[in-house]
């Protein structure tokens, strides 16, 4: 058994295949209705694959927007009640102001 290389005592050479359709042995050549097909078939099913992408990428920007907008909620309830808080310890401190005036008269 002998091994083939490009050059004699250089292994990292190897024969290069022909480049043109022409050079080719008749078993690897292809016709062309076949090559067309072929590509055909690969346009589709990259085009399936983009609309898988398409999909997924469009449900994680749904589940996104809807985890940014359920933060955007509680921060805003947080928020009014911290308000409502706020005005209510105001109001208490009126009402006990106005109490004191009222045992001052």
């Amino acid at each position: 058994m002998t091994i083939s290389f490009g050059a004699r005592g250089k292994p990292w050479k190897y024969h290069k295949k022909a480049t043109k359709r022409s050079q080719l042995s008749r078993g690897l050549r292809k016709s062309w209705g076949e090559r067309l097909n072929e590509r055909k078939e690969k346009e589709v099913t990259k085009q399936l694959e983009q609309e898988l992408r398409n999909e997924v990428e469009a449900e994680k920007a749904r589940k996104r927007e809807a985890t940014l907008k359920r933060r955007q909620a509680l921060e805003e309830k947080e928020r009014q009640e911290k308000l409502a808080a706020l005005f209510s310890a105001k109001k208490l401190k009126r009402l006990q102001n106005r109490k004191r005036k009222a045992i001052k008269k």
